[in-house]
């Protein structure tokens, strides 16, 4: 996460629903988790970004700052810190990443010794993705580190790293979105919890509110 966008000034601040910011709401959702050990922001050592400190304190979570352009250096400083097997990334834009296959990703990966594991034909947004250490250490070695905001491309490669999918639908719905990089994507999710209100936010109930309402959720062009 980090506080810098062109689209969407401070987007990762801006409230979901009221009195909670988009990295709150995300935080508060990945705690739900029991199989992470630790959550930690990584954000860059800019002075813009020192709020993101006071996020990480009221959250009761840990913070690393590192790299500006560099997220692969900051993922790595992080797991050599807790001397960690397995990372998940969650980018700060993407609230509502489905964290009720976060178990099942972790399971697929770890029990057949995989690099990368995500899920697929979702909306764009939805999926983490879960990564071994020394695959994202090889990663970096043979990638220029200050493209690795699009680590996906490097890592999300079968002819050099072992990949696992996870299939949810029948369907495909890759061509929606749940990610928040624009203010059009910040009124769509608010609207979106609005009609969740109450509910457990599952991927599955996103689905079905696109699919029924094409007039408010469209798909991306």
């Amino acid at each position: 996460a980090r506080t810098v966008s062109k689209r969407l000034p401070l987007k990762v601040l801006r409230d979901l629903i009221k009195g909670v910011s988009m990295i709150d709401f995300l935080v508060q959702r990945i705690k739900k988790v029991s199989e992470i050990d630790e959550i930690y922001i990584c954000t860059s050592i800019n002075i813009v970004d020192d709020i993101l400190e006071d996020v990480a304190i009221r959250n009761d979570i840990k913070i690393y700052r590192g790299s500006e352009d560099e997220v692969i250096e900051r993922m790595i400083s992080v797991g050599d810190l807790e001397q960690a097997d397995v990372l998940l990334r969650i980018t700060g834009d993407n609230p509502l990443t489905s964290i009720e296959y976060f178990p099942n990703q972790i399971k697929l990966l770890i029990e057949n010794d995989l690099d990368y594991v995500r899920i697929v034909d979702v909306p764009i947004g939805a999926s983490a993705e879960v990564i071994s250490l020394i695959a994202l250490k090889d990663c970096y070695s043979k990638m220029d580190p200050s493209v690795s905001e699009y680590l996906m491309l490097f890592l999300f490669d079968p002819d050099k790293y072992k990949c696992g999918v996870i299939k949810v639908f029948n369907d495909d719905y890759s061509n929606y979105s749940v990610t928040v990089d624009s203010p059009d994507d910040l009124q769509r999710t608010r609207s979106l919890l609005r009609l969740l209100k109450g509910k457990e936010l599952l991927l599955k109930d996103i689905v079905k509110i696109y699919k029924n309402d094409s007039n408010n959720f469209l798909p991306v062009k």
